[in-house]
């Protein structure tokens, strides 16, 4: 029996992901989190709460792979509190590392984050669709929007230099229902409350549903070649964020004025991966298309 333990386990990803894993009885699967949830209806998921700041963990014997899902994330926390998303991001990840990195693991899976490369693009010019291959840039230090892709961007590094047999995955914009944090969800709340505003709203991102993001996890997972690898998991078709709106808009038949505001400083203006290395090696294919999984997230 396959032992894989999942840090992050309540947030959206790693929710999803445990209980996709544990429909195949021949998986035990150790969900991690420092906020406790509930897997009651499955018998082969195990629940860990803990805090991977703490330097003493323990875990299981036996795990063959660690998927670290865990993060501070969320844009309003890179500008409110940027020391705790960056203390919080390096130290879980540091600390995985030390404890796993004299057992026989298999596999450690990191995800890392669009956000470490998106100085590239925007001021440096860097090919868009953006491969696995695109520098990590932190273009303003002082701007407290770069504390998360920054915490990340060292994460990848410490994984990769850690010796673990490790892989990348970079989740660029998944989307899906009980989300928090997302443009998404934000809007629609906002929507609830008669607040029809809208920020960076010119800006184009491409769009992934949660099905098919955890969908494309486990095929890497599974797959021998992506060991040691990078990979992008995220939609093709690039989208304005303000053209997304009016889909949400038209799906609840709300013929309300949006107001449109700027981003705040920092923000990306373009972000779309190249999934290509993906599709090569694992023959991955999106199959919900962003109009459905729209009308999945907002339950119509």
């Amino acid at each position: 029996m396959k032992r894989i333990l999942i840090t992050g386990s309540s947030g959206l990803i790693g929710n999803h992901l445990v209980k996709s894993l544990a429909q195949n009885k021949k998986y035990k699967i150790f969900a991690v989190d420092k906020k406790k949830f509930n897997f009651r209806n499955f018998q082969n998921i195990y629940e860990i709460n803990i805090d991977l700041k703490n330097q003493k963990l323990k875990f299981p014997k036996n795990i063959d792979t660690v998927i670290h899902l865990a993060a501070y994330n969320g844009t309003k926390f890179f500008y409110e509190k940027p020391l705790d998303v960056i203390n919080d991001n390096i130290l879980t990840t540091l600390n995985l590392i030390n404890y796993f990195e004299k057992k026989k693991l298999k596999r450690f899976i990191y995800a890392g984050s669009p956000e470490s490369i998106a100085g590239a693009t925007d001021f440096y010019k860097y090919k868009v669709p953006t491969d696995e291959k695109c520098p990590f840039v932190v273009p303003d230090p002082t701007n407290n929007r770069w504390s998360y892709g920054n915490s990340k961007a060292l994460g990848e590094q410490a994984v990769i230099l850690s010796g673990l047999p490790f892989t990348i995955i970079r989740y660029f914009n998944v989307y899906g229902p009980g989300q928090k944090d997302h443009f998404v969800s934000e809007f629609y709340n906002r929507i609830k409350k008669k607040k029809f505003e809208l920020y960076g709203y010119n800006n184009t991102r491409t769009f992934i549903y949660i099905d098919d993001a955890i969908e494309a996890t486990k095929l890497i997972i599974n797959n021998k070649k992506a060991k040691n690898e990078i990979f992008n998991i995220g939609g093709e078709k690039e989208i304005k964020i303000k053209d997304v709106a009016n889909i949400i808009m038209k799906l609840l038949n709300l013929k309300n004025k949006i107001e449109f505001f700027p981003s705040p400083e920092g923000s990306v203006l373009r972000r779309r991966p190249n999934i290509n290395k993906l599709k090569k090696i694992t023959k991955f294919k999106i199959s919900t298309h962003l109009k459905e999984g729209l009308k999945k997230t907002l339950d119509l």
